[in-house]
């Protein structure tokens, strides 16, 4: 019956969504619509203005003015593509939570892009909702037989094994995870720092832990899921508590991911499910991150602290990716860095992402099948997301803010920044992340242990002892040195070459 405008900025101050900005809107408007005259404003001429317009527009409003008789308000985000002819059609009926696209597009029954590509001059047909113009389906269905002449299966059926195994051994790993948190006093105020490792990741992941001793913080409320023995061997070395699923997770590979979305690195995904959802059912509230990090303060700390009211009500928080692909809208959240209170909404949330793990291996993410699925609880559970901006907070900078945000970076090396931690997220290789933390004197891995495997280091195969590696392999000082020139550094590094030539844009000016 009536349309009003309210400024985007003033509708976000005054409602926390949980999503993150794509950009920093100013001037930019959103648009409430009335599906009946108890909804409009109480105010005469704002009723007016809302059913007729004002000056062949649509009239503005405050936004408490706007939603003054709003019981219910039906929030949708959308995209303003301008290189795509859009429309939005809402139709009176049953009502709907969910967004069918229609595209003018062909069926999907070859397998070369070119001919799936988005065509003008055929007819409007349902699709999927994150199949791209150029033909690209990101949400691809997995199959059930790789070949089925050869009896091989597809990541459905193999999914369907490794569920088989967690439902055998899950009621035994919960009794085991119990008695070891409560032996090794893990946790701290409800909650536990949960990671995972293979092999190929070990010299990040000790890292992780050097660094953080090095800096005072308390590692005795880590707990690691390592995928092989040499892993679980390191982690015990290094003073942390660890458990070694090898049911479950001992069958995942012991290589490192060469990129993002290899299939070293989506088997991965799969102990990123199990490890997380291992702890929450037992009650406890974790902070997952990935071994790609180091912490400036002990992040615990922010998620601990009662007084910021603007998070207590949520039940989980991430850091902003920083990506706008759309397999990762509208939350963008990065799933390498969260923070999850345990309850009954989130314990089903990574139920719901286990069994979705087949999507996860098709897909080769596990987070833009997370992402998905905190949609689709939000909508339906009222699960609340939040996901730190990347624009308007500094706490939590990951790749985007080491590649692109300049300023962000400065303000770390300068001391001057309110950062927690720092992900090296958006980085190719681990090869990479290496030298960007050196030349950040963000590393305290000694070179000798990145070289060699735990039983050279304690001198044969006997178990290495609580804490055995640390004297050895985590330095106490930063171990400093430039590789790139126009990349972020803690000091000046004009003698190092280029990594992006293409770019030529230095660091330090």
């Amino acid at each position: 019956v009536g349309a009003l405008r309210v400024k985007t900025e003033d509708l976000l101050k005054k409602y926390d969504f949980g999503v993150p900005l794509k950009k920093i809107v100013n001037e930019e408007d959103s648009i409430i619509l009335y599906n009946t005259r108890k909804s409009l404003p109480s105010n005469n001429k704002l009723q007016q203005v809302a059913v007729h317009g004002q000056n062949d527009e649509i009239a503005k409003a405050t936004v408490s003015e706007a939603t003054e008789q709003c019981d219910s308000l039906n929030v949708i985000f959308t995209s303003k593509n301008s290189q795509l002819p859009e429309c939005q059609l809402i139709i009176g009926n049953f009502e709907s939570y969910h967004i069918n696209r229609w595209l003018r597009m062909p069926e999907f029954v070859k397998t070369n892009k070119k001919t799936r590509q988005m065509n003008h001059t055929l007819p409007l047909r349902h699709m999927g909702r994150i199949v791209l113009p150029q033909g690209i389906d990101e949400f691809d269905v997995p199959d059930l037989w790789n070949n089925y002449e050869k009896r091989q299966k597809g990541f459905l059926f193999q999914h369907l094994d490794a569920l088989r195994i967690f439902f055998e051994n899950v009621d035994s790993v919960l009794n085991d995870l119990k008695e070891l948190l409560q032996r090794r006093n893990v946790v701290r105020d409800n909650s536990v720092v949960v990671m995972t490792v293979n092999s190929g990741q070990r010299e990040l992941f000790s890292n992780f832990v050097c660094a953080a001793r090095s800096r005072g913080f308390d590692t005795g409320n880590i707990l690691v899921f390592p995928t092989d023995e040499e892993s679980h061997q390191l982690a015990q070395g290094l003073g942390v508590a660890t458990y070694f699923d090898k049911k479950s997770l001992g069958v995942l590979p012991s290589g490192e991911a060469k990129f993002y979305g290899d299939p070293i690195f989506a088997s991965m995904m799969y102990a990123k499910i199990l490890c997380v959802l291992y702890v929450s059912l037992l009650g406890h509230d974790v902070l997952f991150q990935d071994v790609d990090i180091v912490w400036f303060k002990d992040p615990l700390t922010y998620f601990h602290d009662k007084s910021n009211n603007a998070i207590q009500d949520f039940d989980i928080l991430f850091q902003h990716d920083g990506s706008a692909q759309p397999r990762y809208n509208p939350f963008s959240a990065n799933s390498g860095f969260y923070y999850v209170r345990a309850n009954k909404k989130t314990q089903y949330l990574f139920t719901s992402l286990l069994y979705h793990g087949a999507v996860v291996r098709k897909s080769k993410s596990h987070q833009q099948v997370l992402v998905q699925l905190l949609n689709e609880h939000s909508s339906m559970f009222g699960l609340k997301v939040k996901v730190f901006d990347k624009l308007k907070t500094d706490m939590f900078p990951g790749g985007f803010h080491y590649h692109q945000d300049w300023d962000t970076m400065r303000a770390i090396i300068k001391g001057e920044s309110n950062a927690y931690i720092l992900h090296m997220s958006w980085t190719e290789n681990k090869v990479n992340k290496l030298l960007f933390f050196r030349q950040m004197g963000e590393w305290y891995f000694n070179d000798k242990c990145i070289s060699n495997d735990v039983s050279n280091l304690i001198g044969g195969d006997r178990e290495v002892a609580d804490g055995g590696l640390v004297d050895q392999c985590c330095s106490k000082e930063p171990i400093f040195s430039c590789h790139f020139k126009d990349k972020p550094s803690k000091v000046p590094c004009p003698e190092s070459p280029l990594i992006d030539p293409k770019r030529g844009k230095l660091f330090w000016k």
